[in-house]
């Protein structure tokens, strides 16, 4: 029988993911691993097995928390419209790095590991597939209530929304953090 684990281990995630979200996988060692978490080498293996699979377990957790977040925001009280801007103004902050952080990990993943890793590639497809329904969603609800134009459809306005939080979080990397959602809702708002 071994030893029970002395850690709890959705806490060394949360330390873990916090970590690769600020610095990214590749310039994320065991070493900073360790220090973040308290861990030490043997306890962090038998755990986790290797840093991998501590950054699939830490970016599993940050992509369910992400489209949580979604639901959360797109499900709650208002006008489709406003429940919209609502999510805009979230990912603008959130995704841009406006509150300071690193930008949204999933294009940080995106850029750098998912040209390279399978695995990471397949989990990103998965999750802007659902990003981009529940936004198409809440666009076709506000198209239905003549508040977003009708003339293009739900689906290509999510995709349009989609790539644009990508490249605001991209180029949030650099510096730039305009706020390019107050510019988008203009292109799709019907005016009064």
């Amino acid at each position: 029988m071994g030893r029970p684990r002395e850690f709890e281990e959705q806490k060394v995630v949360s330390e873990a993911l916090q970590l690769f979200w600020k610095q990214g996988y590749g310039a994320t060692s065991i070493p900073d691993l360790l220090r973040v978490t308290g861990l030490e080498r043997g306890s962090l293996y038998k755990a986790f097995k290797d840093k991998q699979s501590l950054f699939e377990r830490a970016f599993s957790t940050y992509l369910r928390s992400v489209r949580a977040a979604l639901r959360e925001t797109l499900s709650s009280a208002g006008s489709p419209l406003e429940r919209l801007t609502a999510w805009f103004g979230q990912a603008s902050q959130g995704c841009s790095g406006d509150s300071g952080g690193p930008g949204c990990l999933a294009v940080n993943a995106m850029v750098e590991l998912a040209p390279f890793e399978p695995g990471v590639r397949a989990r990103l497809t998965r999750h802007w597939a659902i990003v981009e329904d529940a936004i198409a969603h809440a666009v076709a609800e506000a198209q239905r209530a003549g508040e977003i134009r009708s003339d293009v459809s739900a689906q290509k306005l999510a995709q349009m929304i989609v790539r644009t939080i990508a490249g605001v979080a991209t180029f949030s990397r650099q510096g730039n953090r305009a706020d390019v959602f107050t510019t988008l809702l203009d292109l799709v708002r019907i005016k009064p």
